[in-house]
């Protein structure tokens, strides 16, 4: 009974693993991790296939060779565990660790899995025959390979549970995260009994069970939570393959009846029915096909016309998606990966497309750019702001019209699906180009999670900095408060080339201190901050991240790799010099996502100081002006909402009545 239930165990699992690794190698072989899951699932049809072959097979030659080939495939199936694991959590690049942990866990299975061909009697096995040395026992070798294993599903266990700590509210993604940590657990769990001595030799079953739960649970993945197809995609291609192979498999079995009951007849050994059966499958296989097509999915004649325009394409009508059904999924990873309070698309006339989270057009580090294909507006994109509110970065400004110029293409594809359903080659040409720009993002999105080194500054507003993507939250040292070290970086960032005497800082921060104990106070900061800035390096007072020349400190240039005020004047440049309207607008845009306030707001000591009122003031002017401009470029463009909260916007940072934007919002006819 055990070897019957382990036959019928296996037998479930190879059909299973057949039919989910052709579903997703056939009509997802493009997306991250289809093709790890197919090999995956083919390793499992020769593991479970093999052991069924030795178990019912009468001869008796060719059980060695059906057993080396059941070793190597369970040998590899641990290690592509860990590699569908990591293809399904790791969004970017993989870590250092991760590409280590992948390449040894291939080594070693692939070389076990070679020894267990060349060396059949010589198997990491708990039980002789097995692999022995002097002294060592063969039976540290079984075990310890076993607990190899389990460690390799461990790390697949462990990078997981890692990538669904970090989804934050992204439902879909934690959903799916959450069907393949429980696919993993339960499959894994099953090939821990399946390996483990006692259990695998008296009732090998209950393992083999589990990992057939496991290929439901899988299933379960694919199809009803999106794991590598879009819901209503999965949706289609689990009903029309269970249609489709419940039919074969009934015309197969009536087939075979039909053959025996003519050659019992007949009493004749040629296939008749068959050979007649097989020149009406030709005939019918196109209508018949069609036919099921339409049953299932229940096409109304646009669907219809639309189904026509996608064969006309070479596209399966099966598995073919609308193109803009790609902009909410963009919409979830880009919100993912920048960690965005949320992402949304309006059309060209303001009407909500696709959100993703919360988005306010009005948020000041909101990213609002123009989705502009080729000479046409066909919409706009809204990103909104960080969730650590601070103001993008000049790499992730690029990325995001990166995606900006993608989300556009989609959206421009599916009207001109609509609207030009004769264009075909025109329209072919145009799929090829959003493919070609899915994929550019998608690498470039990759990259996205490794953060530039450096300083990056944040001044305009409250005071933040940056050191290799982790926020300084710790200015001073252990002898050193942090508000005067963080007071001494602002005095430095903010004089720049012109440096600060001892005298300056002294007054500012240590007025009422006596000149001995405000002299080594500065100093103790000063060493604090150098340590802050610059943890790895050993060195006096005089050299590094901060400089000593002339009675004068000051701040290292090159330590800063970027700052906020330098990427402000920078677009405020280059929308001064531009000469096409798109153009300007985006610099304008991303000028204004990067003024979060008044110029080092909540800076301790020197933010209420006399020092910094003059440059605070020419900012706010700055940034007044930028809103003024803003607003009239999209009252220009027939923008009403945009235009006004620009003007509105303008008003708030005046912080007093501001009459060319009372006179624009008059205009507009928008409340003041």
């Amino acid at each position: 009974m055990p070897e019957q239930l382990e036959i019928i165990a296996h037998g479930v699992t190879a059909i299973l693993a057949t039919w989910l690794g052709l579903i997703v190698l056939t009509r997802a072989g493009r997306q991250p991790g289809a093709r790890i899951f197919a090999f995956l699932t083919s390793l499992l049809v020769v593991w479970s296939l093999a052991i069924i072959i030795q178990r019912i097979t009468e001869n008796d030659g060719i059980r060695p060779t059906i057993n080396a080939i059941e070793d190597v495939a369970a040998f590899l199936l641990p290690a592509a565990t860990l590699h569908i694991a990591l293809s399904l959590t790791v969004e970017g690049r993989r870590s250092l660790l991760q590409q280590a942990t992948l390449f040894g866990t291939y080594l070693l299975s692939g070389a076990v899995a070679l020894g267990a061909v060349f060396f059949p009697n010589q198997q990491l096995n708990v039980t002789p025959p097995h692999f022995e040395l002097p002294g060592i026992l063969g039976a540290v070798f079984g075990w310890g390979w076993i607990g190899i294993r389990i460690l390799i599903f461990a790390a697949a266990h462990y990078w997981i549970i890692r990538a669904l700590l970090v989804a934050g509210d992204d439902v879909a993604r934690r959903r799916q995260l959450l069907a393949t940590l429980a696919t993993v657990f339960v499959g894994t769990v099953g090939a821990v009994l399946r390996i483990l001595p006692g259990v695998s030799e008296s009732d090998p079953w209950i393992g083999v069970s589990l990992v057939t739960l496991a290929m439901v649970l899988a299933a379960y993945a694919v199809f009803a939570q999106g794991l590598f197809l879009s819901h209503d995609v999965a949706g289609r291609a689990f009903r029309y393959t269970l249609a489709v192979g419940l039919a074969v498999t009934a015309f197969v079995a009536i087939l075979v009846g039909l053959e025996r009951l003519t050659q019992d007849l007949l009493r004749i050994d040629l296939p008749i029915v068959t050979g007649l059966a097989l020149v009406v499958t030709v005939a019918l296989l196109g209508p018949m096909t069609e036919w099921a097509r339409t049953a299932l999915r229940g096409r109304s004649p646009r669907e219809r016309a639309y189904d026509r325009l996608l064969q006309a394409l070479g596209e399966e009508l099966l598995t073919a998606q609308r193109p803009d059904s790609a902009v909410l999924p963009a919409l979830a990873r880009m919100t993912r990966i920048f960690r965005l309070s949320g992402a949304s698309v309006l059309s060209a006339d303001g009407e909500l497309l696709a959100e993703h989270g919360a988005t306010s057009s009005e948020d000041a580090l909101a990213l609002r750019l123009p989705l502009h294909h080729r000479d046409r507006m066909v919409g706009t994109v809204v990103f909104g702001a960080k969730r650590s509110r601070l103001p993008f970065t000049a790499q992730e400004a690029e990325l995001l019209t990166l995606a900006a110029g993608y989300l556009a293409s989609a959206l421009q594809l599916a009207e001109q699906h609509d609207q030009q359903a004769a264009a075909l080659e025109h329209l072919s040409a145009e799929r090829r180009a959003v493919e070609d720009r899915g994929s550019v993002l998608s690498e470039a999105l990759g990259d996205a999670a490794s953060s530039a080194l450096g300083l990056h500054v944040f001044a305009l507003g409250p005071l933040r900095v940056e050191r290799d993507g982790q926020l300084i939250r710790r200015w001073g040292g252990e002898k050193a408060g942090t508000r005067q070290a963080e007071a001494v970086f602002a005095f430095l960032f903010d004089r720049g080339e012109r440096g600060a005497a001892k005298d300056e800082f002294v007054e500012l921060i240590w007025p009422d201190v006596d000149l001995e104990r405000a002299d080594l106070a500065f100093h103790r900061t000063l060493g604090g901050l150098r340590g802050t800035l610059e943890p790895g390096r050993r060195g006096g007072d005089r050299g590094g991240a901060i400089t000593f020349h002339n009675d004068r400190y000051r701040l290292d240039a090159a330590l800063v790799a970027w700052s906020d005020i330098d990427a402000f004047e920078e677009a405020m440049t280059a929308a001064s010099a531009s000469t096409e309207p798109d153009p300007a607008l985006q610099h304008l845009e991303r000028a204004r996502s990067l003024y979060r306030g008044d110029y080092l707001d909540d800076c301790p000591f020197y933010g209420d100081s006399a020092q910094v009122e003059e440059r605070r003031e020419l900012l706010r002017g700055r940034c007044i002006d930028l809103l003024l401009a803003l607003g009239e470029r999209y009252e220009a463009r027939g923008d009403r909402p945009a235009a006004a909260a620009c003007f509105r916007q303008a008003r708030m940072v005046a912080g007093e009545d501001l009459p060319p934007a009372d006179e624009a919002l008059i205009r507009l006819g928008a409340a003041i």
